[in-house]
């Protein structure tokens, strides 16, 4: 459904802003920040070989966007794994990231999804945004609506601007609770104010229809425009269709339609 969108990207290393109890860790972190890769990788990998939970999950990290070693997704899922079995929430997070897509280790959906939850269960909230679109699809799991429901309010309470998106979508298609326009556009605006590229196309569409708000033209092409323009390719075919009609009082204009076009099947490419 166009409506409710995924988070499948690894999580970040947030907690290079934190600081650490370890004096060596707190050493490759900033050895990390400065790109001095190296230096990072040997304080990492002498913590991690004392089962340093944080370090191996930095190494997983760097294995896996190539930061001062050759990129290989099979040795930072063999790192992730460890921090993973370890508790760490977001190795957890990474590895199931991992599973979902196939890399570095076979793709397994309900792996996948096992990880996840053990993530999300800590209060990650980009797992528990992908344990509820895993519910919401049936993927690695039992399809059910109220359970993603569940997870993608957790996920939003913790500022998952996707997961804001999703509960948008829920109330909208009335799945897993009772359909209702006006609560759907709350939680849209809450996610398009934040920058959500997927709620502005969904804000676009609800002024274009009138759902839950009165129709309006001027709004419609405001939100499909700051959707497009964040990188929505919906929004963008969206655009193409409105100036090569000559849509919501703009003129034809097939230049600029193909432009639009051409935009959209540009950012397909890059996925």
């Amino acid at each position: 459904m166009r409506t409710i969108g995924k988070m499948l990207l690894p999580a970040m290393l947030a907690a290079l802003l934190a600081q650490p109890a370890w004096a060596d860790l707190d050493s490759g972190l900033k050895a990390y920040k400065s790109q001095k890769y190296d230096v990072a990788m040997k304080e990492f990998k002498t913590l991690a070989k004392h089962g340093n939970a944080q370090a191996q999950k930095y190494i997983g990290f760097m294995y896996l966007q190539g930061f001062g070693v050759k990129a290989d997704a099979v040795q930072a899922a063999a790192w992730f794994r460890q921090s993973a079995e370890l508790g760490d929430a977001e190795a957890q997070q990474n590895l199931g990231w991992l599973y979902r897509v196939g890399n570095g280790v076979p793709q397994d959906l309900e792996k996948a999804f096992e990880w996840f939850k053990k993530s999300a269960d800590q209060g990650n909230a980009s797992a528990q945004t992908n344990v509820g679109f895993m519910y919401y699809t049936g993927q690695g799991t039992k399809q059910d609506y109220v359970q993603a429901l569940e997870a993608f309010k957790k996920a939003a309470a913790a500022g998952d601007l996707m997961a804001i998106n999703n509960v948008g979508g829920m109330y909208q298609e009335g799945q897993g609770v009772a359909q209702n326009y006006t609560e759907a556009l709350r939680w849209y605006t809450l996610a398009a104010d934040k920058g959500q590229a997927l709620a502005m196309y969904n804000l676009g569409e609800f002024y274009e229809k009138g759902w839950g708000v009165p129709k309006s033209s001027l709004n419609a092409l405001k939100w499909y425009r700051k959707a497009a323009e964040s990188g929505n390719e919906q929004a963008m075919e969206r655009l193409g269709a409105v100036y090569e009609n000559g849509e919501f009082g703009e003129k034809a204009d097939s230049s600029q339609a193909q432009q639009w076009y051409d935009k959209a099947q540009a950012a397909r490419s890059n996925r």
